[in-house]
Order: structure tokens, then sequence, then C-alpha cells
């Protein structure tokens, strides 16, 4: 698994191969703001803990560049990006997948950008 700081990383050098300064601005931030929306969201499901191991940061990067920052909130995408096993407590995925849009939509409010992609 792969952490935050990586999965930015990797989004912002994908962007600016593909779309220079401004693709990588998009391309990271969305990636990175996806991956902590799950991360947010995993954590008040279980009561905190440590939830950075369960996530698959590749995954949600993914998603995040096909469908944009709403991906996060599609059962699929969460189902492939926690690995339930690594969670340590039992967690019900809707109240994840809940969780994921209330961030999801206050992240929106607060950039003033609703589903932004480095691809539109």
């Amino acid at each position: 698994m792969i952490g935050a700081y990586t999965i930015g990383k990797k989004a912002v050098t994908f962007g600016y191969k593909r779309y220079g300064v401004p693709g990588a601005i998009a391309s990271g931030g969305a990636a990175l703001a996806g991956y902590l929306i799950v991360r947010r969201a995993l954590k008040s499901s279980t009561n905190g803990g440590n939830v950075d191991s369960a996530i698959d940061a590749g995954e949600i990067k993914s998603a995040v560049e096909e469908k944009g920052l709403s991906a996060v909130t599609d059962t699929g995408t969460l189902e492939q990006a926690i690995n339930e096993e690594e969670v340590g407590s039992t967690f019900d995925m809707d109240d994840v997948q809940s969780s994921a849009e209330e961030e999801t939509d206050e992240f929106a409010d607060s950039t003033g950008d609703g589903d932004s992609s480095a691809e539109s």
C-alpha cells in the first residue's frame, strides 16, 4: 500500500506529463483529496485507529483520474480500495460511503468546484 505523499507525487507527475503545470495541479490535488476523503470516512466508521495500510491509494488515484472526485463515493471504488482484513475492526461500507459523500460535498463547497478532473 502507498501513502498520501506517494499518491500525490504520482498524480502530479502524471498530470504534468499529460497536461503541463495546470494538469499537475488538478490531477495531484484531486487524487490526494480523494485519498484523504476515503481515509477520513474510514476512520470515522471504525472509531479512529490507523487505517492507512488498509487503503489502496493507487486504486483511488486511478478512479479519480477516470471519473473525477465523485468516484470516491462509489461503492465499487470503495470496496476495491479498502482491504477489510487490514482495517482491524468491523465497519459498515454504507457508513463509509455516506461519510465519503459528506466529505466530498464539503470539499466541493470549500473549493467552489464540483467534479473536477484533469481530463475535463
